[in-house]
């Protein structure tokens, strides 16, 4: 897992708050009513009471996922501060994205070097591409990479295997291409195939801090 991260958690969030609770795979599915029939059958457990409380009055301004004996809150500064305060004692770390890669929108990445030294955008393909653009458009795509090898890069298998007929199916993958007036032409020839598009873009001295009680 990336301990350091140079783009919003979901988006949206700088915080990622991580706990070991005890319990805290009882907690899934994290519905209200799973929440609830834990308040109900534990009434003698503070902590999982405590939590389940948390979750169902924040559930919309947070994201939060049960991993392991890890409960793994994302959210802004105030409410990981509240969470800390809440259950200090199964506190593990808090990692916080450095406010720079907050002026970032959801599918823009901030780094240091660009992917290989040279490429602004990756292209990821939708699931199960083969369903989505047929033949001639794979063989225009595959061309146009190949007409323009210096400023397109394949490094996925599967979608390297596709392109060039050695599959007939891709169920996921990625490739990256320079810049814009590139990516504007694969968008005209298999816009159908393309689940989105990161940028990258260069920001200096990025730094992203991590704190471990």
């Amino acid at each position: 897992m990336r301990k350091h991260h140079n783009k919003l958690y979901y988006g949206k969030y700088r915080y990622k708050t991580i706990f070991k609770m005890p319990g805290s795979l009882m907690f899934y599915p994290t519905t209200d009513k799973q929440l609830s029939w834990i308040k109900k059958e534990y009434p003698d457990a503070p902590d999982m009471n405590n939590l389940a409380d948390f979750i169902i009055q924040h559930r919309d301004s947070i994201r939060f996922r049960m991993q392991d004996k890890k409960a793994i809150f994302y959210t802004n500064k105030s409410m990981s501060e509240d969470l800390i305060g809440s259950f200090t004692n199964y506190h593990v770390k808090t990692e916080v994205v450095d406010p720079k890669f907050g002026l970032l929108d959801k599918n823009t990445v901030g780094c240091d070097r660009l992917p290989h030294g040279k490429y602004q955008y990756q292209v990821h393909l939708k699931k199960d591409v083969h369903k989505h653009i047929n033949e001639t458009e794979r063989h225009a795509l595959c061309e146009f990479i190949e007409r323009n090898i210096d400023n397109c890069l394949i490094t996925n298998k599967f979608v390297l295997d596709f392109l060039e007929d050695r599959s007939p199916h891709c169920y996921h993958g990625y490739f990256y291409v320079k810049d814009e007036k590139f990516l504007t032409t694969i968008y005209m020839i298999a816009q159908k195939g393309i689940d989105k598009v990161i940028k990258f873009v260069k920001v200096k001295n990025g730094s992203n801090k991590e704190t471990t009680r």
